[in-house]
């Protein structure tokens, strides 16, 4: 047992005020006239006893009714497990969990709905003089500060779901670093109870760095659904990232089953402009299902789409949205050098589909590459460091570069370009083991090109090839390879490619080959600018724009009940958009967006992770577990199966013994008044 008032404890001096009345008080003579003493002797040996008693238990009384009044003033409590009580005010810190996952169907409504009614109720409990922090997926500025019960209680009917998801480290140091920061330096704080409702994801539990705390309670509250099941839509891709018009191509739509039984005949939903798709499909428990359906583009243009299923359990991640654009043309800057060939420009003049200029390498200008998606460098032995320079921007800027070097590449003046590039460095011309090996038929680059993948193709014969240095396969991978291992077709992540031979008969007839125009071809309808297929709403991403914007311009995206102004990062002369950070996901809804300036530019989709989809929850041992290792001794699990209103929720407080004492003290003067008064 402690005293929440110690020091109060002096006050059992006045015990000896009683006692000093009993010594002096009863002990008093009084002069008494009587006839006979034989009567005096009588009733003194009749009474001494009971005189005595009385004395004794009217004493006893008082002494015992001021000290329980002191008691009751110095407050004795009984803490739980090992706390200890210290000075200041108490404090209660809730966090309720308003991500997605709480979106699910308890016993008695979403699981939300379940922990704002527990939270409610634990506050009501609380005495009025506790500060509360009441915090939630936010963990703003709002949420920072200690507010009233009553204010708590306001506070309560206002959160709601949010995309935002916090693991239990991010929000346990929180709590502590801000009630450590009000202790130091604006008023001292005593017991501190940390509460969580939550059903602890295994995505979303994670506690690594956080420091032992033996001096307060920590109360792990977890709510579970019903049915701890859920299917979503993952992800959804185009078998080909060219879209023409009147061409058909396959989109693919991959659903995840994350329950313990099949689903059947679920229904999906395609939407793209006016056109309308649905399938039913049948997916085994646990496992993912792909869908695809042909789309034949009728118009070019900007295009919205959305898959969307119909999941009993969880509805954020039911839809999944799209955007793409079907070029009309692209455009394509060929720049000439003293080793050039005619034959690239002739590849592309045959094509209705792009618009192409050719230029000498000495007439390039930088305004030449406005507008264009797609420039080759034809048989340039050396690059000037201005072309260098305005190249390796476009390409930041995510334009295509494919370059067929000279008969006698200057590899030194090629040296800096290729490293921004993410190209290997050109080597010493090789003449032996030039025979086309190996094709990768399996690479985007080359899907569609051909009906099957065909070991007798009549491949061109390369007589020289330049070797290459440094290359590196997490920068840049081969497309086509030379029986020696050498490559001879290179296309970094940097959306560059490099031919390892030139284009001058001396060093072979590849020019001559179906094979020549078919790479040239799909590189360039690989460059054509777009904006992503979609994005995920908080990710890390940047998002280049497509278009020039002026100063004085804000760019806005533009939903169907939403507006908002992203962060605009600018690289060189590119700018980009970011949609991370807590305002972005805050205001950001899933859903088709414009982007806009004065006019707009292009379509951009946006939708919620996938990283809470998977239901898949902590169970006791482990919650208890991780507080254990981490050194938090005082740690209290509850699990809410069948509603919270069926729960009794205690909020562990000290057994406090103050109105005991107080009522022991009423009942003591009580006592002495009946024995001063009945008692002969």
């Amino acid at each position: 047992m402690e005293l929440v008032h110690p020091k109060l404890l002096w006050l059992l001096c006045l015990l000896a005020i009683p006692i000093l009345i009993h010594l002096f008080h009863f002990r008093r003579h009084k002069t008494l006239f009587f006839s006979s003493l034989k009567f005096i002797k009588f009733i003194e040996q009749e009474n001494k006893s009971t005189k005595k008693l009385k004395n004794l238990l009217i004493l006893f009384a008082r002494l015992l009714a001021l000290t329980a009044i002191i008691l009751a003033f110095a407050q004795p409590i009984i803490e739980k497990g090992n706390l200890k009580h210290s000075a200041g005010k108490n404090v209660l810190a809730i966090y309720i969990d308003n991500s997605f996952s709480m979106s699910a169907k308890g016993t008695e409504g979403e699981l939300l709905s379940e922990a704002r009614e527990m939270a409610r109720r634990m506050l009501k409990n609380t005495p009025l003089e506790t500060s509360i922090l009441l915090s939630t997926n936010k963990l703003d500025g709002i949420e920072q500060r200690l507010i009233s019960k009553i204010e708590a209680l306001d506070y309560l009917d206002k959160i709601e779901l949010t995309p935002i998801n916090r693991n239990l480290e991010d929000v346990i140091n929180w709590q502590r670093s801000f009630l450590d920061k009000e202790n130091l330096e604006q008023q001292k704080l005593g017991n501190r109870q940390y509460i969580y409702l939550s059903d602890f994801q295994e995505s979303a539990f994670v506690m690594n760095q956080i420091e032992a705390d033996k001096s307060h309670f920590y109360y792990p509250i977890q709510l579970l659904p019903q049915d701890p099941s859920n299917i979503y839509i993952d992800s959804v891709w185009f078998g080909s990232p060219i879209h023409k018009k009147g061409e058909t191509n396959e989109l693919f739509v991959q659903i995840k089953n994350d329950a313990n039984q099949e689903s059947t005949n679920l229904e999906l939903d395609l939407e793209i402009g006016k056109t309308k798709r649905t399938s039913f499909i049948d997916i085994e428990a646990g496992k993912k299902s792909i869908i695809s359906f042909q789309i034949t583009e009728q118009e070019i243009g900007q295009k919205n789409g959305k898959v969307s299923i119909n999941d009993k359990q969880l509805y954020w991640d039911d839809d999944f949205y799209f955007s793409y654009r079907v070029a009309d043309y692209s455009n394509t800057l060929i720049i000439n050098g003293e080793a050039s060939s005619e034959n690239v420009a002739k590849v592309f003049n045959i094509e209705s589909f792009f618009k192409t200029k050719s230029i000498k390498d000495v007439e390039f200008t930088k305004d030449q590459l406005n507008q264009c998606d797609f420039v080759i460098l034809n048989g340039l032995n050396s690059i000037s460091s201005g072309l260098d320079e305005d190249l390796v921007e476009f390409n930041k800027m995510g334009g295509s570069v494919f370059i067929f070097p000279g008969n006698a590449n200057n590899s030194s003046e090629y040296s800096h370009f290729f490293k921004e590039l993410k190209l290997p460095q050109l080597g010493p011309i090789n003449t032996n083991g030039l025979k086309i090996d190996q094709i990768n038929f399996k690479d985007p680059f080359f899907k569609g090109v051909f009906e099957k993948e065909n070991a007798n193709l009549n491949l061109p014969s390369i007589t020289k090839s330049y070797s290459c240095r440094n290359l590196k396969q997490e920068t840049a991978f081969p497309l086509i390879s030379f029986r020696n291992g050498s490559p001879l077709l290179l296309k970094s992540k940097e959306n560059a490619y490099l031919f390892l031979s030139s284009l001058s008969p001396d060093f072979g007839n590849f020019i001559g080959n179906a094979l020549f125009p078919t790479i040239l071809l799909r590189a360039g309808e690989l460059s054509t600018k777009n904006y992503p297929l979609f994005a995920l709403i908080g990710e890390e991403n940047k998002i280049a724009v497509l278009n020039p914007i002026l100063n004085d311009q804000a760019l806005k995206l533009i939903g169907n009940e939403s507006e908002f102004i992203p962060v605009i990062q600018k690289v060189a002369n590119q700018n980009f958009i970011s949609i991370s950070g807590m305002e972005a996901i805050e205001k950001l809804k899933a859903g088709n967006y414009s982007i806009q300036t004065d006019e707009e530019i292009g379509l951009l989709a946006l939708n919620y992770s996938r990283n809470e989809s998977s239901v898949s929850y902590k169970n006791e041992k482990e919650i208890e577990a991780a507080f254990k290792d981490k050194g938090i001794s005082n740690c209290f699990y509850k699990k809410i199966e069948n509603g919270q209103s069926l729960s009794d929720i205690e909020v562990g407080k000290p057994f406090e013994y103050w109105k005991f004492c107080l009522v022991l003290g009423l009942l003591f003067i009580t006592a002495e008044i009946v024995l001063l008064k009945f008692m002969k």
